[in-house]
């Protein structure tokens, strides 16, 4: 090796040296620093252990932050909010399915053993009515005489003009001083609402009414009495189109007799106002405020005045004994546009009790997409859930979807306690092995919950309930004597009741809203990307003491090594060109 070339690396040697020992002395970071300015070498091994050691907590936060981060968790926050709130849908069903006097002789002669066995509690005795009507058409209530005997009669009041339109369908109308004032109480439904509405067509019917105006009029105990409407559908088109739900239908109570006291935000409300649905369990059911007339009814001020009463005759003479173990009725509260599960998600108000329920409600936000909640985003019930449950979507209703279809394709028929198609039959007793195992494989194979996603957005109405006893001891004759002026049917009932008072006959419900406050909970990231970046380096600074201008001042080091050694590498091949020249 020549002289020139042992200079070059001499040079170039320390000018790193000078590189490194400016930096160190100049950096912001605080170990390089000391460990240089430091004379002994007993303190510079031990700032230079210090530093070593901060790196290796700095490494192992970032780490713990960085997998934190990975694993997408999230955190709730709680939103306390006031608004004006739309009134939940009210729907609510008798506790007795049929009723005894619309039931044929043969069926009411089923023995005790039959109707008290599990294959009966399981299926609800359906599988009996369906095959025993399919059997025996004429003992169907389709042609049983009242059916044919009752004429269509549609009144008005002052406050209301009904109309009857094609397909059944009922429009109630105010005019005047009324709408106006009515129209404070109304929210009118978004482009989405109304197609949610739209969808559910096919699930809720206008009630049949079948009284004549004149035979009834609707007691209430807060405001003035309106005339009820009467709607009779078209019997030769009902007979033409039923289907077994229809029979049964025909066999449940009617909301006619079932509404005996309607008022909400002090007006008087009536069987026009209630919309209905069959249930597997319940039988027939109504619901208030379903949004199907693209309005929902807001409420401007908490308390009882401003909600919804209702008193409810449950007629237990007409509960088929053994099959209806209790009596009352099954609330729910829930938001409109979807179907009611009351058996699931309802609650019960008992007889001769006067239930005040104070509504609370809550909105749920989540976090989309499979890194957090899993969640989905539809609106509408889509594929072959639509055509179980139409609406919108639900993960309750898309369990009950997905078991359903399970049932069907397993073992060619329907579980009678789910919604199915019309064209599939219901299973019966001798399907009952093969439709408990479908339904065990799928539950224990958690097959339904991955494919039934919680939804990202939902609302809820929560309620707490008190009770007192109704009618009071002084009110009950009072009563008695105002309700058989009421209507033909409902004074034959009271004259013939050989009971001594009629607690065991009314439900009485006030369902408000307790305040106007409401809790919105919402899903966000515990870690976004930029909390990551300001944690890491609020550790970078804690253990190294570095920051942003520390990192710069390293690439700068970085550059400017690399340029030293490129100069000294330029100049090295430089004195070789030249050697080469003096050589040649």
């Amino acid at each position: 090796m020549s002289t020139t070339e042992l200079k070059e690396r001499a040079k170039l040697r320390a000018d790193l040296k000078d590189l490194l020992n400016d930096f160190s002395e100049n950096s912001t970071a605080h170990g390089p620093p000391k460990i240089v300015q430091r004379k002994f070498i007993l303190a510079k091994l031990f700032w230079s252990c210090l530093f070593i050691t901060g790196i290796c907590f700095f490494g192992y936060f970032s780490y713990k932050l960085t997998v934190k981060y990975m694993n997408y968790e999230t955190t709730t926050d709680i939103e306390l909010t006031f608004d004006v709130l739309k009134f939940p849908a009210v729907s609510f069903c008798n506790h007795n399915q049929f009723r005894l006097d619309r039931i044929p002789q043969d069926l009411r002669s089923l023995t005790e053993d039959f109707i008290m066995s599990d294959r009966f509690e399981m299926f609800g005795g359906e599988d009996y009515f369906y095959d025993y009507f399919m059997s025996n058409p004429t003992d169907s209530p389709l042609y049983i005489p009242w059916w044919l005997e009752t004429t269509q009669s549609v009144s008005s009041s002052p406050e209301y003009s009904t109309s009857v339109t094609e397909g059944n369908q009922q429009t109630t109308q105010v005019t005047g001083e009324d709408r106006r004032r009515r129209k404070r109480f109304i929210a009118e439904l978004d482009d989405n609402s109304i197609a949610v509405m739209k969808d559910m067509e096919g699930f809720y019917l206008m009630p049949n009414l079948t009284s004549k105006a004149e035979d009834i009029t609707w007691f209430s105990e807060t405001g003035s009495p309106s005339s009820g409407s009467s709607i009779l559908l078209n019997v030769t088109e009902y007979v033409a189109s039923y289907t077994s739900d229809s029979m049964l239908r025909g066999m449940g109570h009617d909301i006619e007799e079932m509404l005996q006291g309607c008022t909400f935000q002090g007006r008087t409300c009536g069987p026009e106002d209630f919309y209905q649905f069959y249930d597997r369990k319940y039988g027939n059911c109504y619901t208030f405020n379903s949004g199907m007339d693209q309005q929902v009814a807001k409420v401007t001020s908490p308390g009882a005045p401003f909600g919804l009463s209702l008193t409810l005759f449950i007629n237990q003479p007409m509960y088929v004994p053994a099959l209806s173990k209790q009596s009352g009725v099954r609330v729910l509260l829930h938001r409109q546009g979807e179907v009611p599960l009351v058996a699931e998600e309802g609650f019960n108000a008992p007889p001769g009790m006067e239930s005040a329920i104070a509504v609370r409600y809550i909105e749920i936000s989540r976090m989309p997409g499979e890194k957090y909640s899993n969640c989905t985003k539809q609106s509408l019930s889509e594929g072959s859930f639509h055509e179980f449950y139409p609406g919108n979507y639900t993960q309750q209703a898309c369990l009950k979807t997905c078991l359903q279809k399970g049932i069907i394709k397993e073992c060619g028929c329907a579980n009678a306690l789910y919604r199915s198609p019309p064209d599939v039959e219901i299973c019966n007793v001798d399907k009952v092995t093969c439709l408990e195992e479908v339904e065990e494989n799928l539950l224990e194979s958690d097959v339904c919950l991955g494919s039934c996603p919680i939804q990202c957005w939902e609302s809820q109405y929560q309620h707490s309930i008190s009770t007192s006893q109704w009618p009071s001891n002084n009110y009950e004759p009072y009563l008695e004597q105002t309700l058989k002026t009421r209507g033909k049917a409902l004074k034959k009932m009271l004259e013939a009741s050989d009971r001594d008072g009629l607690r065991e006959e009314f439900v009485k419900l006030e369902i408000y809203f307790d305040n106007l406050n409401f809790y919105r909970y919402k899903e966000r990231p515990s870690m976004t990307f930029e909390d990551l970046i300001g944690n890491i380096g609020g550790h970078l600074g804690l253990w190294i003491g570095m920051s942003v201008i520390s990192f710069v001042e390293v690439f700068e080091l970085i550059v400017s090594l690399f340029a030293v050694c490129a100069k000294a590498l330029s100049a090295s091949k430089q004195n070789k060109v030249e050697q080469m020249k003096q050589f040649c």
